[in-house]
């Protein structure tokens, strides 16, 4: 038996280790190259796909939304939240407090 369109063994792989195992999923938008985006989240920790030459989807897993954010912060380059709604939230919640922490010389 031949398959027409046989599913691509790296890419089911990728998607098992990055997302399988966490309760929560995330999409977002890299506003860099394939490469470069691999280059910040290794296909161990996401799931790329080009979405233009300079942009990349990547689908990521973690714990819940506070862990999703702050891992997304620690890779100190812009991104965009595609969905869910919870992650984008404690993104803004998380970036909202670095600044007031950093505008008033506080720390938590």
């Amino acid at each position: 038996m031949e398959l027409i369109d046989p599913p691509d063994p790296a890419l089911l792989v990728s998607r098992s280790v990055a997302t399988g195992p966490y309760p929560l999923s995330a999409t977002i938008r890299l506003p860099v190259s394939m490469n470069q985006a691999l280059r910040l989240i290794p296909a161990t920790v996401g799931t790329h796909r080009p979405e233009s030459p300079d942009t990349t989807i990547v689908d990521i897993g973690g714990p819940d939304a506070d862990g999703l954010a702050r891992y997304l912060l620690s890779l100190a380059t812009p991104l965009r939240v595609l969905s869910p709604d919870a992650v984008r939230q404690a993104l803004l919640r998380r970036t909202q407090e670095l600044f007031e922490d950093n505008a008033n010389g506080q720390s938590r």
